[in-house]
């Protein structure tokens, strides 16, 4: 048989034989509690699925293998934490980061002179390594003497319960501005020299696409005028924040989790991955080694401590809401479904993975970005050759990749314990998924996620009723991984190359 006409037959079975795996753990479990497990499952597959979703982009797309996504679905989780219970930490540190991401993107304005120098063949070699070690050292300069650690302890203050005095109180911590004003100055020169070790100087061989001046420089200066006003705002910021609605407070730390996740990822990718492409085992180290360096620097800001995030009053209220209508006035905690009391907050878990599913397809299937960034994964040089810069959408496919691991940490917030570890188990999750799913297919990614998060709320459920080890629900997706593997090597959605 064909192998284009063998895929839909392989995808027909896997649907018959979930329904019918379904279908028996309906009639075993009973309808209340299948239909418990299975939005728990549901849960657990939009969590997967936020993780898979960026894996797939970056690893699908791209060929790296970013074994430190687990660390920034991590991220997004403490960031959003640490918005929503105080963002004194965030706004205190905001303006280096702004200014260095500001220095990093003039990398398109400066690229096309440097490489045009007249440099001896050595100094093409050693250039770039000066400006790196350049960078190390103000980058660290910059951050003497600033009390970080303070300003990370305010994230122990619960919003509910702080009043303006008290936040006033918490942000004292602040850095006089007579004392701060040099630190962005310096970190924007740190990102600068980051920019300049990147264009390669003297190196001829290096593609600069041609590009209107204004358009390059739209974004490096819009950020560092964003971080000259957070230097003037980092006292009296975090006190509106804190004083705000706590839903709206929420929507915030959500859109700082994704802004951080997509700036994060894009500095990564210039800096760390971008000079290792034609070493692809370098890449597997190196973030692997990034993961471990993520994860000590969390515990020595925050402490190897379990955090719970307080869920948004429109999560929070008491009482069973008897509709989705009812729910959405009065904010309650829970919800009834056909007689079983569901907690809210899951329903809105699962609804933010089917919207970043929709999104995610639309986005490279129908937007002309998405045209763009398959092009420049298939043919990059065609693609340079019409004047697009390719290097600049690989850093917007990884920066979307890590803003979807940081929505996923801030979406998990509220639902799981902050912690150091937390990303371990969803990096090992994603990497199944995109496994099950196939290389570079979102809907695969999607309904292996889904298969996932079934599986491992089944196997729960059933190592408790039947005094089992936690570890045979653990086992259960790699078996399903087998499985898959075995009857399709490609994955369910995946193309055999």
């Amino acid at each position: 048989m064909k192998a284009k006409n063998k895929k839909p037959l392989i995808i027909i079975a896997a649907v018959i034989v979930t329904a019918g795996v379904l279908a028996l753990l309906y009639i075993t479990a009973g309808q209340q509690t299948f239909i418990r497990t299975a939005l728990s499952g549901l849960t657990l597959g939009s969590l997967f699925f936020l993780v898979a979703g960026g894996l797939t982009l970056i690893f699908g797309l791209m060929d790296v293998l970013n074994f430190a996504h687990g660390s920034m679905f991590m991220l997004g989780a403490y960031i959003g934490w640490q918005l929503y219970t105080n963002p004194t930490f965030i706004f205190g540190l905001l303006p280096q980061v702004l200014a260095f991401a500001s220095g990093v993107l003039i990398t398109p304005i400066i690229k096309p002179y440097l490489i045009r120098w007249k440099v001896p063949e050595y100094w093409i070699k050693i250039l770039p390594k000066i400006g790196y070690l350049l960078s190390l050292l103000l980058f660290f300069v910059s951050f003497i003497g600033l009390d970080i650690l303070g300003l990370a302890d305010t994230a122990m203050v619960a919003a509910t319960t702080a009043t303006a005095g008290d936040a006033l109180a918490e942000i004292s911590v602040q850095e006089p501005l007579a004392q701060y004003w040099f630190r962005p100055i310096l970190i924007f020169i740190s990102g600068a020299l980051v920019a300049f070790s990147t264009s390669k100087p003297g190196q001829k061989s290096e593609f600069a696409p041609k590009e209107k001046m204004i358009r390059k420089l739209i974004i490096p200066i819009a950020l560092f005028i964003l971080a000259v006003e957070a230097t003037f705002i980092r006292e009296t910021a975090p006190v509106t924040i804190l004083l705000m609605n706590g839903n709206w407070r929420f929507i915030i730390a959500i859109i700082v989790s994704i802004i951080f996740g997509f700036a994060f990822g894009a500095v990564i990718e210039i800096t760390l991955i971008r000079p290792l492409y034609v070493r692809p085992t370098f890449i597997i180290i190196m973030t692997l080694g990034l993961s471990y360096v993520i994860r000590e620097l969390v515990q020595l800001l925050w402490d190897p401590l379990a955090y719970q995030m307080v869920r948004p009053p429109l999560f929070a209220q008491r009482g069973k809401a008897a509709s989705l209508l009812e729910w959405l006035q009065n904010g309650n905690a829970t919800i009834d479904i056909v007689g079983v009391t569901i907690p809210t907050y899951r329903l809105f878990v699962i609804a933010l993975g089917i919207i970043m599913f929709i999104f995610i397809t639309i986005l490279m299937t129908k937007s002309r970005l998405g045209m763009i960034i398959r092009a420049g994964v298939q043919d990059p040089q065609m693609v340079e050759a019409l004047g697009i810069n390719v290097k600049a959408v690989f850093t917007v496919v990884f920066g979307l990749g890590v803003a979807m691991a940081a929505l996923g940490g801030i979406g998990a917030g509220p639902f799981l314990p902050i912690q150091p570890i937390m990303g371990d188990h969803y990096q090992t999750q994603g990497l199944i998924t995109v496994v099950i799913g196939g290389m570079g297919s979102y809907g695969g990614a999607f309904v292996g996620a889904m298969i996932l998060g079934m599986a491992r709320a089944f196997g729960d459920y059933f190592a408790l009723k039947y005094s089992l080890s936690t570890a045979i629900a653990e086992a259960s997706t790699v078996i399903i991984m087998i499985i898959v593997l075995l009857a399709r090597p490609q994955g369910l959605f995946g193309k055999k190359e």
